[in-house]
């Protein structure tokens, strides 16, 4: 009896698990489609498009002030961006940084600060509206803080990804490091860029609606959205190189195209994480309801 008792509390509990792993999808599919996540990416990508390009005035102005070595996208870079969008980037980076002045610096800066700033607000707005939540109470303060992470953390990112090698063999130099270990710094580092945007997507769940959620509505969406980028982009730059190539079909606008698209989906990834945390939310309210009924 009491081996009978057991095994229907198991199948109970298996059951309840599995409808909540259905209620969780099936929140997060309504809420994809209510919230219409689709438009608010294609928004937040218009302003996030003037936010890199001032940036990278500002970055690249810097370096070539200094008189530093140029940096180019290069070598595991190609894993999660198509080629066409590379050499776009890496023509840019040459042209600014053979250009830097006073003058570019200046204007880089300034718009540098202003571009993401406004990408960022919005962005705490779409993600405080999926969590159900009004604008939060300091708004304009978090925002700031939140860009001014942005700002610290991708350049953070673009240095691992861009100039982890050489940066590394020059410190060899003065410094005991072996080849083994540039050479699994080399692999490893795309696991740092992982965390480091895992921590991001964090940082905007958490900074953007009214009342921060708990971290158990934080970290699960923020996993979604990091492993759904990296696998898209992955799959993105391999149907680019090797079976669209929009460079042929929009000539010489195909990899700004190629990029729109990219940058699109990569903000979709960060809302869809948000609208899964709010999934989970829906479904532990519900439960908790339904229990005390």
């Amino acid at each position: 009896m009491d081996a009978e008792n057991c095994l229907s509390g198991t199948g109970k509990e298996g059951l309840n698990r599995m409808q909540r792993v259905r209620r969780v999808l099936k929140n997060t599919v309504r809420g994809y489609i209510t919230k219409d996540v689709g438009k608010r990416a294609a928004s937040l990508t218009y302003y996030l498009l003037f936010a890199i390009f001032p940036f990278l005035v500002a970055l690249i102005s810097i370096l070539g002030l200094l008189h530093l070595p140029m940096i180019s996208l290069e070598g595991e870079a190609a894993a999660f961006l198509p080629a066409d969008v590379i050499t776009l980037l890496n023509r840019t980076i040459t042209h600014m940084t053979e250009a830097s002045n006073g003058a570019i610096f200046t204007f880089g800066v300034v718009f540098a600060l202003w571009f993401p700033f406004r990408a960022v607000r919005n962005m705490t707005e779409e993600v405080s509206d999926i969590y159900g939540g009004e604008k939060p109470t300091h708004h304009t303060l978090r925002v700031l803080l939140l860009a001014i992470f942005i700002l610290f953390l991708i350049p953070a990112m673009l240095f691992l990804m861009i100039i982890g090698d050489s940066v590394l063999n020059y410190v060899a130099q003065f410094l005991p490091i072996t080849v083994e270990f540039i050479s699994f710094w080399t692999k490893a580092r795309f696991l740092s860029m992982g965390f480091a945007l895992i921590l991001l997507t964090s940082a905007v769940y958490y900074l953007s609606p009214s009342q921060p959620p708990k971290w158990r509505y934080i970290f699960p969406g923020a996993l979604l959205s990091t492993s759904f980028w990296m696998l898209y982009s992955v799959f993105f730059s391999y149907y680019v190189d090797h079976m669209g190539n929009y460079s042929v079909i929009y000539g010489s606008i195909g990899a700004i195209i190629a990029f729109l698209i990219w940058l699109n989906l990569s903000l979709t990834a960060l809302l869809l994480g948000a609208v899964f945390n709010q999934a989970l939310r829906e479904t532990a309210a519900h439960e908790k309801l339904s229990s005390e009924i």
